[in-house]
């Protein structure tokens, strides 16, 4: 009978210390996406770009024509182009915000609204179907601001919209857009149901990351074959991989 006690209160123990540990984990005060957005003006740091740029350099080929580039539909300040364009290739960028001047910039729009004929009768919904379908997009969105939807969602929706459901694609996201979804979430229908490409590789990231934010996010890779399941974001030129537990 005694043995029995101390079993179940090393148990009630445990629990409580694993409830914790998960209330800390998901804390709102370092989890909050409203009270502390990730939005477009927080740069991709130089590393984390170049950390992608090291995995998926050979997995893009350098030689194909301007129309076919790599895109970043927020492209702020060229963060994840800039390794691209020193290595040769051709890439291009779409920003909304007027102020952000550089060579990745080639137009000042909304991406989100591309799908609208614009008002000089210009159809990009047609342009990037014909001529510049990109062979792989890299996308840093804003986290929040999408009333119930994550921000990772509402513009992976708009790729797939533009481009199709094949286009190689590299996303940020809070972990929350693939792990924190209920049974009848639109967005754990998109993925069971295959509307969403399948995850080829998982990068994951610290959780401070971003500057002056703390929070829990990681890179999904969709549609490019050849790579480890999972890799840890490590700031030295050597890509860690590790498989999935």
């Amino acid at each position: 009978m005694a043995l029995a006690l101390v079993i179940q209160f090393e148990s009630a123990i445990n629990t409580s210390i694993t409830e914790t540990w998960i209330t800390a984990m998901y804390n709102l005060t370092r989890n909050n996406y409203h009270q502390k957005p990730k939005n477009s003006t927080i740069a991709t740091p130089p590393a984390v770009s170049q950390f992608i740029f090291e995995l998926l350099r050979d997995k893009v080929d350098q030689k194909r024509s301007h129309d076919d580039r790599i895109f970043d539909p927020c492209v702020g300040a060229g963060s994840l182009l800039k390794s691209w364009t020193d290595n040769g290739y051709w890439t291009f960028g779409i920003e909304v915000d007027k102020s952000l001047v550089n060579r990745w910039v080639i137009l000042h729009a909304d991406f989100l609204t591309l799908d609208k004929k614009q008002k000089s009768g210009f159809d990009f919904r047609e342009h990037f179907k014909k001529y510049a379908k990109p062979q792989l997009v890299l996308c840093n969105p804003p986290f929040n601001g999408y009333g119930k939807k994550l921000g990772s969602e509402v513009w992976l929706d708009k790729i797939i919209e533009l481009f199709g459901k094949e286009v190689p694609v590299v996303l940020f996201t809070p972990m929350g857009f693939r792990l924190n979804s209920k049974k009848k979430s639109q967005r754990w229908s998109k993925f069971i149901q295959q509307k969403y490409p399948p995850i080829t590789s998982i990068i994951s990231l610290p959780r401070d990351i971003f500057p002056g934010i703390e929070f829990h996010s990681e890179i999904l890779v969709f549609n490019i074959k050849g790579l480890e399941p999972h890799y840890f974001f490590s700031p030295s030129n050597q890509i860690e991989q590790r498989t999935p537990i």
